[in-house]
């Protein structure tokens, strides 16, 4: 679809073009996130059995292909902030991120597994995995920024909600196997069409963020609200930013990690395989809740302290994990961090975007939120080595709980940066 065509659509929906882009993050969030984290422990107990491969190895290949597409993802965050480029990433990475699902159902040996799950999947997750949609709905929207990264994040929450219900369905019925090429078809229905719909901001398509119908201020910016840009150079100088990078860098092993090992630690705790999945299937529905109401305080309370509270309120309930032994126990665990941790996935692409603004948002997030990525890529594996070392999840479980309480502490030190004019100077009357 062409840009003028683009157009016209747009000026013809019923709502706001933005709103698509935000689909389009949920199903590429919830596609992505079902089959290589909340189901992939389905994947794995039969995987072992059949192959023979330890934990590690298979949870490995998820580490390698999470480090390839962040590898990936400071070239393509920039390209984010170009014209016609998000649309070429967003069709060509849905595809290939597809076809490596299915070619899983064929390997034989481990090179075969990590060639297509590891690398040919990192290169389609690394643009259609969901992580440069965070550097492309935060600029659609400015006062509905919240609610829009809430909702757009919230198709991980869908994903833990019926991933391990519907895969594990096809892993009993059908085999591990067709499972992967069934999943990889599914996966290719949902998000190649909807990436098609893909634009780089409202300005491309004649519209301004969050749908204002008025013109822009004298300021160059709507006037509902006034968004306020650093570029990367004045982002570089500022504490802030460090601080930033480090409290998210040591948490995000977590937000990978943990979502990939509950399915595997309930059962050896003792849970049954459909309690595991079941309790992960809560933390999804509770999650979906946690997304709604983070991204509306968001929108109400400045980014830091929302950040800080959710810091704190999702290494807390990891005291209740280590303890997981029955299924009320996974259960009440799988609330507290649906509304905590479910919740500060929908915060986590808010956090660049409101502490530096939009325009200069796929640079800002190449060089600064990049590190957290490659740590969250390496979460799955230390907690599979930790587990496959140590025989369970436990200190891999205490390390996590002891990141978010540091990483509060890092927050809480993060000032916002002072806001700069950037009107130019008015012109001296004449004469004076």
């Amino acid at each position: 679809m062409t840009t003028s065509r683009t157009e016209a659509f747009a000026q013809r929906l019923p709502f706001y073009y933005g709103w698509l882009i935000v689909g389009a993050q949920f199903l590429a969030v919830m596609a992505v996130a079902g089959p290589t984290t909340w189901a992939f422990g389905v994947f794995v107990v039969p995987m072992e059995e059949e192959l023979g491969w330890s934990r590690g190895t298979l949870f490995g290949a998820v580490a390698v292909r999470m480090l390839i597409g962040v590898g990936l993802m400071p070239f393509m965050s920039r390209l984010m902030d170009k014209p016609r480029w998000p649309l070429i990433l967003m069709v060509s990475t849905s595809v290939v991120y597809a076809i490596s699902l299915m070619l899983v159902a064929a390997v034989q040996n481990v090179f075969q597994y990590y060639l297509v799950f590891a690398i040919l999947g990192g290169l389609g997750a690394g643009g259609a995995g969901g992580g440069l949609y965070q550097a492309l709905v935060p600029k659609w929207f400015v006062t509905k920024r919240g609610r829009a990264v809430a909702f757009g994040s919230m198709g991980s929450s869908l994903a833990a909600l019926t991933a391990p219900l519907y895969i594990g369905l096809l892993v009993d019925g059908l085999g591990w196997r067709p499972a992967w090429f069934v999943t990889g078809v599914i996966m290719f229905v949902i998000m190649v069409p909807i990436a098609m719909l893909v634009r780089r901001e409202p300005e491309d398509i004649g519209l301004l963020p969050d749908g204002a119908s008025a013109p822009a201020s004298p300021r160059g910016q709507p006037t509902a609200a006034r968004d306020v840009s650093f570029s990367v150079g004045e982002a570089l100088r500022s504490p802030t930013t460090w601080l930033l990078m480090a409290a998210t860098i040591i948490i995000s092993g977590s937000l990978q990690g943990l979502g990939s090992s509950w399915i595997n630690h309930y059962q050896d705790s003792g849970l049954s395989s459909e309690s595991a999945r079941l309790a992960v299937s809560a933390y999804g529905l509770f999650a979906i809740v946690g997304r709604i109401v983070w991204g509306l305080a968001a929108e109400r309370v400045h980014i830091r302290r929302v950040f800080l509270f959710a810091c704190v309120v999702t290494g807390l309930p990891l005291l209740i994990l280590l303890n997981a032994t029955t299924l009320w126990m996974a259960m009440l665990y799988a609330a507290l961090a649906g509304l905590s941790l479910g919740g500060f996935v929908s915060i986590q692409a808010l956090i660049w975007a409101d502490y530096f603004g939009r325009r200069n948002l796929g640079a800002i997030r190449a060089y600064f939120a990049t590190p957290s990525l490659y740590a969250a890529a390496a979460g799955p594996w230390w907690i599979a080595f930790v587990h496959d070392t140590l025989g369970g999840y436990e200190w891999a479980y205490w390390i996590m709980f002891i990141n978010w309480l540091v990483a509060a502490g890092l927050v809480y030190l993060a000032r916002p940066l002072r806001t700069r004019d950037e009107v130019a100077p008015a012109p001296t009357p004449a004469g004076s």
